[in-house]
């Protein structure tokens, strides 16, 4: 039984490591400019992105952060 959740909880945990390595490299591919944030340009290729640009860039800077970033797709697409 106590193998059984370990191996349970490390699988778990390296899912939650490769889930955070798959929306930074989703991120990084987007920031061409590398620039630590997403602007309208950089979308401009992914209209179904920036259609819901409004609702990723919380603060309202007209740019969204890697934290922005992964809290839409965790709340939205996960």
């Amino acid at each position: 039984m106590k193998i059984r959740c370990f191996v349970t909880t490390t699988a778990l945990l390296f899912s939650f490591n490769a889930l955070a390595l798959d929306v930074k490299q989703r991120f990084d591919h987007l920031d061409i400019d590398k620039s630590g944030y997403l602007t309208h340009n950089e979308l401009e290729r992914q209209p179904q992105l920036l259609s819901t640009f409004i609702m990723w860039d919380k603060n309202q800077d007209k740019q969204i952060s890697l934290i922005e970033f992964k809290n839409y797709l965790t709340n939205n697409l996960y």
